[in-house]
């Protein structure tokens, strides 16, 4: 079935969503009605007035996550998005708050990962409405507004009051299907006896989930900078870490501070934690955020774990390697990895449709992202970037093609269709 939308109006929802600064941890006004920003809770507010205006039923939870609801019946299905973002960053040659299009491409923060994706499970909502199809469950967007820090408050302010879904999905990483979620284990690393002063200051990361892209100390009187090239943790291998590039000029220039031998062993063999299983590959690292003042120093790091692997021996390693240079480790955050087996009836259901739609044949595979999807039980990731296509999220310009937006839609709502036409307790 072609599903039908009204693309000139999709893509101005969309851009009025790119609007709104909704950037997690800095969104405006904090207070009881906004809980997460200002600016969160209207981006919500924004999807649940597209919501009301295609007819359904709608409801914002406190201003930390907001339901879109179609259908009737027992049993839920769920699609998870959000409408946070990671910060703007430098270097952008379009407004990111704009929704410029170019060359058939949305530009703006939050194109991608996940404005995008929400309007576009939005609309598909919609087109399956008008196709008729007789579905016989309820469907619910779940739209959240804290998922870029990775505490996910609007997923526990939603389990304390709400349905938890039958199944769900959220287009909020590749196809075909992500069956797997390496788990997320951030940790701080910390001295606070060799404080900052004629030594050395460092500055560096602002955000954990992210590779530093810019990197700043002064020592022995002098200043010095590195840049890198940002990338998304759960891949920190396609980024350029600025962190660890200002670290080793510091070392080549002579300099010698206990957390300069701390960054040279923040990577896997260094910590002794190069493990990987078969099912979710290697272990990931990325040392994020560096700093050396008055404080004291310390260095947070991202870890994507292998879904069989023990965290608690993961922190074990790292605090055997750092304890010989006089550092500690505190686990700020641990998230239990996601798997779902590959013969389950809804990674096939979702891959029929993928495979029915695009032709491509590749198979269910795991990631080092943390998608919403482990925040319940039977739920995965789907979509919405294809194989082989460069991944804009969190990047300087993000941007995503119309043309995707398009046929993403169809897969989603054929995705929608499909299980909600599905046999009972499937």
């Amino acid at each position: 079935m072609n599903f039908k939308v009204d693309q000139e109006q999709m893509l101005r929802d969309l851009r009025g969503l790119l609007s709104i600064a909704s950037t997690n941890g800095d969104a405006g006004v904090i207070d009881e009605m906004t809980p997460l920003g200002k600016n969160i809770n209207d981006a919500i507010d924004y999807m649940l007035a597209i919501g009301k205006r295609f007819g359904f039923e709608t409801q914002n939870l406190d201003g930390c996550c907001g339901m879109v609801d179609m259908g009737e019946g027992e049993e839920m299905v769920g699609v998870l998005v959000h409408i946070d973002t990671v910060p703007v960053g430098e270097g952008w040659s379009v407004d990111p708050f704009d929704g410029t299009v170019i060359d058939g491409k949305v530009y703006g923060r939050g194109a991608n990962d996940d404005k995008g994706p929400a309007i576009v499970a939005l609309y598909a909502m919609k087109a399956l409405k008008d196709s008729g199809v007789p579905i016989n469950k309820r469907i619910r967007l779940i739209i959240g507004g804290d998922e870029e820090s990775g505490t996910w408050r609007c997923m526990d302010r939603y389990k304390e009051t709400e349905i938890i879904p039958d199944y769900a999905f959220s287009p909020d990483a590749s196809y075909p299907v992500i069956f797997a979620e390496k788990g997320i284990l951030k940790v701080q690393i910390h001295n606070k006896t060799d404080v900052a002063g004629e030594d050395l200051t460092l500055k560096a990361g602002k955000q954990i989930n992210i590779v530093p892209d810019f990197a700043e100390a002064e020592a022995e009187g002098r200043r010095f900078t590195a840049k890198g090239k940002p990338a998304h943790a759960m891949e920190p291998q396609n980024g350029v870490n600025a962190l660890l590039k200002l670290g080793h000029e510091l070392k080549e220039t002579g300099i010698d501070h206990p957390f300069l031998t701390l960054l040279d062993r923040a990577n896997v063999e260094g910590f002794n934690i190069a493990i990987s299983d078969e099912v979710s590959g290697e272990l990931t690292i990325n040392p994020a955020i560096g700093r050396v003042d008055e404080q004291g120093s310390r260095l947070e790091c991202d870890i994507r774990y292998p879904v069989t692997a023990d965290v608690d021996d993961i922190i074990e390693r790292i605090r055997q390697s750092v304890d010989p240079v006089g550092y500690e480790v505190d686990a700020m955050q641990i998230v239990p990895p996601l798997y779902v087996k590959k013969d389950s009836p809804l990674v096939q259901t979702l891959l029929g449709v993928y495979r029915d739609i695009t032709g491509d044949r590749t198979e269910p595979m795991a990631i080092g992202g943390g998608t919403y999807a482990r925040a319940f039980n039977n739920a995965v990731a789907f979509g919405v970037l294809f194989p082989g296509e460069p991944d804009m999220c969190h990047q300087v310009d993000e941007y995503w093609s119309v043309k995707d937006m398009m046929v993403n839609l169809q897969i989603i709502a054929g995705a929608l269709a499909a299980l909600g036409v599905s046999k009972r307790g499937m």
